[in-house]
């Protein structure tokens, strides 16, 4: 708006000296300063601009450096979590899959469908008393949150998948000896049950933009810039 007010004034103050002064050539050479002195501001000003928005004080900056530290701290643990809900899915469909290849007997898998079921419902509870630290700004504990919401939900649902599983894998309920019968109907219940996935990319993002230095946005700013792709 002010370049722009700028360039206003500028024709106008142009309009009114070409008007009095009686010598073109000292208008021209005027013309021509001035321009120069308008290409100076006009490029010089995005750049004042940007480094009076991303200077930081000492004491911000180590304010925001703590929050960094809070949050790695937290997502640490968290991630642990997930590695497990990972590695549970694995197991889960490897259990159906030794079935399927008649590696294992209807029992076996019953038996370590049971066990699945266990650990995945302690870490189902595990995930829903993760709570984000108290320290971090509004802006970040809002998308905490909601990254261990998702993630909960996920982590009952997956729970949800294997019970299922597991009970459908129960001799007593199996309505057929048939072993490929037997393992049609397994991955029936794994096919209909299964969560679409754990999407919180987005909110661990805008937890990275918040968190991060002036210096450290700016450095991403040209990495994306050299590497659009």
């Amino acid at each position: 708006m002010l370049l722009l007010i700028g360039a206003v004034v500028a024709i106008i103050l142009l309009a009114l000296l070409y008007h009095y002064i009686p010598s073109r050539k000292v208008f021209f050479c005027f013309f021509v300063v001035l321009c120069l002195a308008s290409a100076v501001v006009f490029f010089a000003w995005p750049s004042t601009r940007h480094h009076a928005e991303n200077t930081m004080s000492p004491e911000e900056r180590y304010a925001l450096m703590e929050q960094q530290q809070t949050f790695a701290d937290w997502y640490e643990s968290y991630q642990k979590d997930i590695d497990s809900l990972d590695h549970n899915w694995q197991w889960y469909h490897q259990i159906l899959e030794n079935f399927k290849e008649d590696n294992i007997s209807i029992q076996t898998t019953y038996l370590r469908l049971s066990q699945l079921e266990q650990d995945s419902q302690q870490l189902a509870d595990r995930i829903e008393k993760h709570t984000p630290p108290l320290s971090l700004n509004d802006s970040c504990y809002d998308e905490v949150t909601e990254v261990v919401r998702k993630t909960h939900e996920y982590a009952e649902a997956q729970h949800r998948a294997i019970a299922l599983t597991r009970a459908a894998a129960d001799p007593a309920n199996l309505r057929s000896d048939d072993q490929e019968e037997q393992s049609r109907q397994l991955q029936a219940v794994m096919i209909r049950e299964s969560p679409a996935g754990l999407f919180i990319a987005d909110e661990i993002a805008a937890i990275r933009s918040y968190l991060s230095l002036p210096d450290e946005q700016e450095g991403a700013t040209h990495t994306q810039e050299e590497n659009p792709s």
